[in-house]
């Protein structure tokens, strides 16, 4: 199987040494495009070129393009002879790649060198459009981002252990000033494709980004991945047996399921529609036991106390301030599981999260575990196939940081109501466009 991975994403994401860990791990080369576009850029510098000269930087093209070579696993990136790898990382040569970045005539130049290159052998390229432009058929496309606040984090601490004089605030206003041109630019403007699959790594190390991309693209191809912490044995022979009833009784099909299978600690969140919904999220999450949330009513009868505990489940006063259950969530986020927590407290009868109980933000700000979505479209009916989309992470380290206040909860429900929204509008679209 030719495998090509697409690579995405915004500045400071930190998809090239991503991406250099990923295709070390399959085994792969890794083509750093944006080196290639940079050591364009210093060349036109060193040319006495402006990044604004449109006309002479196509015509550069023509004469010059960079070369690039692999030398003891890494990709060392030159041009006119020279060995530019350690000169391109600069402040200046990125505003200049944004900008000629933008050139038709030389994003043209490039994406065809791109291109020769991925066709005659396995390959990961990283970028800016390599999903929508250069590699529009790739096995996998990803893209890498993260909150501005983290990734600018990120190259502060690259730049201060580099010896370059900067503040915290200078690299966030760059940031956001090369995501604002990046995102608007006439040609090829910087966007997920279609069919990419979203990676926030606000919540993450590196390793761990690695790893995630790793389990994605077995997942691409066709294999689950491996369980991992503690499982209950009632919950995994319940979920044996009740997997196979509910794909003939009560079939869901599930969208993005590798969106879920986060590491932990998280928290999966979903709209309530029955008292299947439970079961419904059990089988999206392949990796881990789900510990659920459930209404106390729910342990009234000491057999049903019994089979939920069982289960792992945490009981909860839905109707005051129950710190006790706060409590056990916290003890589950801090021993490394997944929560799963229904926002609304109870079932909703129109719209979706739209009244959400403040809970669940001062659990997640709390426990500074990013929160992973569910989208349920419907009720589950007998033979009646409803959707589940598995949305992307919600990180939750980055407003966590500023304290747990309401100001940060309101934050954080509101997004929560957003994304639900964003959801419910791909799903109307999917079904406008199946009509």
């Amino acid at each position: 199987m030719h495998m090509t991975i697409a690579m995405d994403g915004p500045v400071g994401a930190g998809k090239s040494s991503v991406a250099d860990d990923v295709a070390k791990a399959l085994g792969i080369l890794h083509l750093d495009t944006g080196a290639m576009y940079r050591a364009f850029a210093w060349y036109a510098l060193e040319k006495g070129i402006s990044p604004e000269d449109e006309a002479a930087l196509v015509a550069l093209t023509k004469e010059m393009m960079p070369e690039v070579a692999y030398v003891d696993g890494a990709q060392r990136t030159s041009i006119a002879g020279q060995d530019v790898t350690g000169l391109i990382r600069t402040p200046e040569i990125s505003m200049a790649t944004s900008t000629i970045s933008r050139y038709a005539g030389v994003r043209k130049a490039m994406v065809a060198r791109q291109q020769e290159l991925a066709k005659t052998q396995d390959v990961l390229l990283d970028g800016r459009d390599i999903g929508t432009v250069v590699l529009p058929d790739a096995t996998l496309k990803i893209y890498l981002t993260a909150a501005p606040e983290a990734r600018a984090q990120r190259r502060y601490d690259e730049m201060i252990r580099k010896g370059q004089e900067t503040t915290f605030e200078e690299v966030l206003a760059d940031v956001i000033a090369r995501d604002e041109q990046d995102m608007n630019r006439e040609v090829d403007p910087l966007r997920p494709a279609e069919d990419a699959q979203i990676v926030d790594s606000t919540d993450m190390t590196q390793q761990q980004v690695v790893d995630n991309i790793l389990m994605r693209v077995d997942m691409k191809k066709g294999k689950k991945p491996a369980k991992a912490g503690q499982w209950l044995p009632l919950y995994r022979i319940g979920l044996a047996v009740v997997r196979p009833l509910m794909k003939v009784l009560f079939p869901v099909t599930y969208h993005n399921t590798e969106n879920l299978q986060q590491d932990a600690p998280a928290i999966i969140i979903s709209n309530h529609t029955s008292m299947l919904d439970p079961v419904i999220m059990a089988m999206a999450c392949h990796r881990y036991h789900i510990r659920f949330m459930g209404k106390k009513e729910l342990v009234s009868k000491p057999i049903f106390n019994w089979f939920f505990k069982k289960l792992g489940m945490i009981a909860v006063d839905r109707h005051n301030t129950d710190m006790a259950a706060i409590r056990s969530c916290m003890k589950v986020l801090g021993s490394g599981e997944i929560l799963g927590i229904f926002p609304e407290g109870t079932r909703h009868k129109e719209g979706v999260m739209e009244d959400i109980e403040s809970g669940i933000a001062l659990i997640a700000l709390r426990g500074k575990a990013p929160l992973l979505p569910i989208y349920l479209t419907d009720k589950p009916r007998l033979f009646r196939r409803i959707h589940a989309y598995c949305g992307t992470v919600i990180p939750v380290s980055h407003i966590a940081k500023d304290g747990v206040n309401k100001q940060n909860c309101d934050r954080l429900l509101e997004t929560i109501t957003t994304r639900y929204r964003e959801m419910v509008a791909h799903h109307e679209e999917q079904k406008k466009n199946k009509v």
